[in-house]
């Protein structure tokens, strides 16, 4: 995923088809300014969730899909309100999501 691409307001898709959620905003790394996390609000009433930005990828009609289920999202720790993450939100997410070496945001 490149940094030009505007993914705030962008429709996540798992790789389904089905709708995850929409993009409400974007946490970038500190030292490339990178997309490091999505913060994707499954629905109305949902709380936002994060989302790994660089498994995201683009479809040639530029829809945002992730690799990652419905469920798996909604089910990933809930988004804080300053949408900061700790060291130990990372260690979470990154045990949520089966990812490891994520960048920190700081």
């Amino acid at each position: 995923m490149s940094t030009t691409m505007n993914y705030t307001g962008a429709v996540l898709f798992d790789e389904q088809g089905e709708k995850i959620g929409e993009v409400t905003d974007v946490i970038y790394d500190g030292v490339e300014e990178t997309p490091t996390w999505l913060i994707v609000k499954p629905g109305v009433l949902r709380a936002e969730h994060y989302v790994p930005a660089r498994p995201c990828y683009r479809t040639e009609t530029d829809d945002l899909v992730a690799p990652f289920s419905t469920d798996q999202v909604k089910g990933s720790p809930k988004a804080k309100g300053d949408h900061v993450l700790s060291d130990d939100d990372r260690m979470l997410l990154g045990q949520h999501y089966a990812i490891a070496n994520l960048p920190r945001t700081s």
